[in-house]
C-alpha cells in the first residue's frame, strides 16, 4: 500500500506540466515518478491528438490512462479506447459559416493521427511550429474518416466576432480555448471534465485532483475534488482553482503533488 492509492491527477501538457522550452523538468519528472511509485496514477489531459505526444512517452507513465483532443479521445493504460467521440456532419455547416464570413480564420481539423490544414492563417502557421508537425492538406482527407477536433484559428478580437456571430451553431458543441488565438469546437459530451469522471470510474479511484492553465482546462477542474492552476494560468482559471501552485516554468506538478502528500 502506498500513499498516493487510490488517487488520480490529470494534468494538462502545454503551459502546465511542460515548460516553456515544451520539455518535462526533472523535478516534475522525479515528483511523477514517486508518485506513481506510491501508488497513484499521474495522467495526461491534453488538447494534441496523439501524434504530437510521442516524444513524450517515454517520459510518461506507460499503464496510465491518456486524454487526448480534449476529452474526445481517451485510452486507458492498456490502449483500451474509453472515450471515442468524433464530430457530427453538423460540422461542417459551422465551418462552411465561418470560412464564408470570416476569411481571416483558419480552420485545422484534428483526426486522430492526422491534423488537417482546411484553411491556413497565420495563427495556424504559427501553431504548426510550436507543435513540431507537419499539417496535411486537407486535399488528402478520406471522406469518412473521424475529425474529433474543430480548432479555429485568428487574432483575439475576430475570434470573439465568431462566437457571437456563430453562437447558435456553437451551442451545439463543447467549444473551448488553450489560448486567445484558438476556437477548439469538440463534440458536446467531449471535454477534459467528462474525461476526468471517465477516468476516475474506471479506476474506481477514491479522489481525482486536476491541473491546469487555460479555458480547455475549466471543465476539468471544476469536475475534480481538488483543483491547480500554476501562477502563469489564465486569470479566470486563477479564479476558479482550489489552490495556485509555481509557475510552468518552475515545476508546478512537483509542488501540485507536494500539496496532494501534505493533504493525506
Amino acid at each position: 500500500m502506498g500513499k498516493f492509492d487510490g488517487i488520480v491527477l490529470l494534468s494538462d501538457m502545454d503551459g502546465t506540466l511542460l515548460d516553456d522550452q515544451k520539455q518535462i523538468s526533472e523535478e516534475n519528472q522525479r515528483a511523477i515518478d514517486r508518485f506513481e511509485r506510491e501508488g497513484g496514477c499521474f495522467c495526461i489531459a491534453t488538447g494534441r491528438p496523439l501524434m504530437t505526444t510521442v516524444d513524450f512517452e517515454d517520459l510518461l507513465p506507460a499503464d496510465a490512462p491518456r486524454v487526448y483532443l480534449n476529452g474526445a479521445f481517451v485510452r486507458d493504460g492498456a490502449g483500451k479506447t474509453l472515450a471515442s467521440l468524433p464530430l457530427n456532419d453538423e460540422i461542417w455547416t459551422l465551418i462552411d459559416r465561418i470560412e464564408q464570413e470570416f476569411p481571416m480564420v483558419g480552420c485545422e481539423l484534428f483526426a486522430s493521427e492526422q491534423i488537417y490544414l482546411h484553411r491556413s492563417s497565420p495563427e495556424s502557421m504559427r501553431h504548426q511550429q510550436m507543435a513540431s508537425c507537419e499539417f496535411t492538406d486537407f486535399a488528402q482527407y478520406r471522406p469518412g474518416e473521424p475529425l474529433y477536433k474543430a480548432n479555429f484559428t485568428g487574432q483575439p478580437e475576430i475570434l470573439a466576432q465568431v462566437r457571437e456571430a456563430c453562437a447558435d451553431l456553437l451551442a451545439q458543441y463543447e467549444a473551448a480555448s488553450s489560448t486567445s488565438i484558438f476556437l477548439q469546437v469538440t463534440e458536446k459530451r467531449a471535454s477534459k471534465g467528462e474525461a476526468l469522471r471517465t477516468i476516475k470510474q474506471e479506476l474506481n479511484a477514491k479522489r481525482a485532483y486536476a491541473i491546469g492553465d487555460s479555458g480547455n482546462d475549466l471543465s476539468m477542474l471544476l469536475a475534480a475534488d481538488f483543483s491547480f492552476a500554476p501562477e502563469n494560468a489564465d486569470a479566470d482559471i486563477l479564479e476558479i482553482a482550489s489552490q495556485v501552485v509555481r509557475r510552468n516554468t518552475q515545476h508546478a506538478i512537483a509542488h501540485a503533488i507536494e500539496v496532494i502528500e501534505q493533504q493525506l
